[in-house]
């Protein structure tokens, strides 16, 4: 599978780094992030890296409090799984009404294959990181093409959620694959049967869950680490 090489901003290189650093565990919830020692590694100022952290923050990655700077976030399984319940609640919803309007020939579906096209080559060059955020990324698109901004808007501070939890708990031996799921879910939206596409993305969110190792050994604390 070709892709053309995509070139980004330190910004980018720097989040990048970041949800890579997370889904291997370098970087882990708690983990008080030190902005001098990442310019220092990225040959950068600090504030590009004060940027780079608040792009994160507002994601809902890292957080921020006054006089102790930026850590990352810690996400419960508790928390985890409320998340997904409510996603569940709102994608059934969304994906209703994208199949009653592709019935219809108002919905168009290209950007979605092309998002999948990414998502696929990311776990095949084992960008995790990546492809974990490329993977969540695909449902807000999903809930774009619903041109309902109380769904959208609803949908949007799950999604970063979504991605620290599987930043943080994706078990690398699970034989999961988002990217075959989400060509099935545009098949169940060409199919134009509403009912079929509700239980095709009921299905696919209890398995994002299920994938999630809850066991797996996640450090969670306040140290004041480096990179």
């Amino acid at each position: 599978m070709k892709k053309e090489t995509v070139i980004h901003s330190v910004e980018d290189t720097i989040i990048h780094y970041v949800f890579d650093a997370i889904f291997s565990n370098k970087l882990y919830p708690g983990l008080k992030l030190s902005e001098s020692v990442f310019a220092q590694d990225f040959n950068v100022s600090r504030d590009l890296i004060r940027k780079a952290f608040s792009q994160l923050q507002s994601m809902g990655i890292l957080t921020y409090k006054k006089n102790k700077g930026f850590t990352v976030k810690w996400l419960s399984q508790k928390e985890t799984k409320d998340v997904y319940t409510a996603r569940n609640v709102l994608e059934v919803g969304i994906i209703t009404h994208i199949t009653q309007q592709n019935a219809v020939g108002a919905i168009d579906l290209s950007s979605l294959n092309e998002d999948i096209e990414t998502e696929e080559y990311l776990k095949v060059t084992l960008q995790n990181g990546e492809y974990v955020k490329t993977s969540c990324d695909f449902h807000l698109n999903l809930a774009l093409l619903s041109k309902n901004d109380f769904l959208i808007n609803a949908l949007k501070p799950l999604i970063p959620l979504s991605i620290l939890a599987g930043l943080s708990y994706q078990d690398s031996t699970t034989s999961f694959c988002s990217y075959e799921e989400h060509r099935s879910l545009i098949k169940a939206i060409k199919s134009n049967d509403v009912e079929y596409a509700k239980s095709i993305m009921n299905n696919h969110l209890h398995n994002c869950v299920d994938a999630l190792d809850f066991d797996k050994p996640v450090k969670k604390d306040s140290f004041v680490g480096e990179m």
